[in-house]
């Protein structure tokens, strides 16, 4: 997975999230990311962020509980400045992914970026 850069006219939080794509990779031997996630993260990478919304969206039906779906939901609301759906998120992630400590960590990471 690529890191990506965004550029803005309104001040960016401290912490950029191309950090938390590295921190939440899918280990070896978990489930490869399914077409509607790559697309999402392609759209993602590519500032496209409500269209990547609509595509995690329609991953979330396929699969409600796959913590890192609703994670990558919140890093796009955190790109839009809409903390309080990113908070959300981040809340749904963190409730299908007790065990996850790298993604646990991600998450506390934005959380953070979110309440400021």
């Amino acid at each position: 997975m690529g890191y990506f850069l965004v550029a803005c006219t309104t001040p960016k939080p401290v912490v950029q999230t191309e950090q938390y794509h590295d921190q939440v990779k899918p280990k070896s031997g978990a489930k490869t990311l399914n077409g509607l996630q790559l697309k999402a993260l392609q759209l993602m990478n590519e500032s496209e962020f409500e269209q990547s919304i609509n595509y995690l969206q329609r991953a979330i039906k396929v699969d409600p509980r796959e913590a890192l779906n609703w994670h990558y939901l919140a890093q796009n609301y955190w790109h839009l400045m809409d903390f309080t759906n990113c908070r959300s998120m981040i809340q749904r992630s963190k409730s299908y992914s007790p065990f996850d400590q790298d993604l646990a960590r991600a998450n506390d990471a934005l959380f953070k970026q979110c309440t400021r």
